[in-house]
């Protein structure tokens, strides 16, 4: 019994090594993490049901579609099991990943038929939980058509080169472009204070997440911002000169 115990230890412990190379985490938590994988497959296997769960009630994620849909992209191997390395290396990127990481995973689980572009049906698919019925408000036929009117909004605001599709580079344009569009398409990442409550969980740098509107964006929207006010100063002087050519001389 004991020797078994010690074999467990080592094989978390070399597991843990390696996802720490390929994580934002360091050995100790991703052991920590490891160990949480274990409790929760005790319960049975981690499957779509329980792993709905678990993003339910840990990081507060709550949309139907879009539990599902994350289950989905954390599931890469698709065997219908959250094994312990998927576990490892998705609850890295959703706490600490990249503004670049956090826009391609949102893409990823927005783009229900894996051929890198999102059409009107993903959209509409999607978004149809962001509206409900409500008696002496919304009606069905009211809701339908609310919800086509928010996936045409999403379309003006995403579709950059206004092709009918949205590619992945029209997603991360738009994104860094404005952060607020991130989860435009739906609610797929947890917010700051589930980040935290759950990191507090199994590391002692808990403040250390992953915010939506971090730093990455910061930079960009100064560049994007220079960018912009570039381009407005030139259109002037372009202006400024066609007017002069235009002006009638006097006499």
């Amino acid at each position: 019994m004991g020797e078994t115990r010690i074999g467990k230890q080592k094989n978390i412990l070399e597991l843990a090594q390696k996802l720490s190379q390929k994580t934002k985490f360091t050995t100790d938590e991703c052991k920590s993490l490891l160990t949480i994988h274990q409790r929760i497959a005790a319960l049975g296997k981690v499957d779509r049901l329980r792993f709905r769960e678990v993003l339910h009630t840990t990081f507060d994620i709550t949309d139907d579609v879009m539990l599902d849909r994350v289950y989905r992209v954390f599931d890469y191997s698709n065997d219908g099991i959250i094994d312990e390395t998927e576990w490892v290396e998705g609850v890295s990127l959703l706490c600490r990943g990249t503004a670049d990481q956090l826009i391609d995973f949102c893409y990823t689980t927005y783009d229900i038929n894996g051929d890198k572009s999102l059409a009107r049906e993903e959209l509409h698919h999607c978004l149809k939980g962001s509206l409900f019925p409500y008696s002496g408000v919304l009606n069905n036929d009211e809701l339908e058509e609310g919800i086509r009117e928010i996936v045409e909004i999403a379309m003006r605001k995403l579709d950059v080169d206004k092709d009918g599709q949205i590619t992945q580079s029209d997603f991360t344009a738009a994104c860094h472009s404005d952060p607020l569009l991130l989860q435009s398409i739906g609610p797929c990442l947890p917010p700051a204070k589930s980040l935290a409550a759950f990191m507090a969980t199994f590391t002692e740098n808990y403040r250390s997440y992953t915010s939506e509107w971090n730093d990455e964006w910061k930079v960009n929207m100064q560049g994007v911002s220079k960018k912009h006010s570039k381009i407005n100063r030139h259109k002037k002087e372009r202006a400024s000169v066609a007017s002069s050519s235009l002006a009638v001389p006097t006499i």
